[in-house]
């Protein structure tokens, strides 16, 4: 099999993962805008894929020296592209979605206007 560090490096990384998931699916629901919806899952998940992809590299090379075999090699240079597309589109509809969406100001500004016209 493989080394018990290796292991536990790759254990914790995935962990790491899941935490970071975890954490984007919690910031969609709990922030109130739009704006910081979208950065904490562009964030969290740009985080917990790159976790991903390195406890995916760790392992591919760890078997690869132990082991050899071009698949190994070949796991890592996807992993790598993998990880580039999900960068790339994520900043690609972050960027998208923000520019779309027209900000009107703070939850409190809002919230002030519709006082002021209730009182008119």
């Amino acid at each position: 099999m493989s080394d018990p560090v290796i292991d536990t490096v790759i254990f914790i990384l995935l962990v790491i993962s899941v935490g970071f998931g975890g954490i984007g699916v919690i910031g969609l629901f709990l922030f109130p805008d739009l704006r910081s919806r979208m950065y904490t899952a562009f964030r969290a998940s740009v985080i917990g894929v790159s976790a991903m992809v390195v406890s995916v590299i760790i392992f591919a090379l760890f078997i690869y020296q132990s082991n050899g075999g071009d698949q190994y090699v070949t796991l890592v240079i996807h992993s790598i592209v993998f990880l580039g597309i999900v960068v790339v589109a994520n900043s690609v509809i972050y960027t998208t979605v923000l520019r779309r969406t027209k900000t009107s100001g703070s939850c409190r500004n809002v919230s002030l206007q519709n006082v002021k016209n209730q009182d008119k």
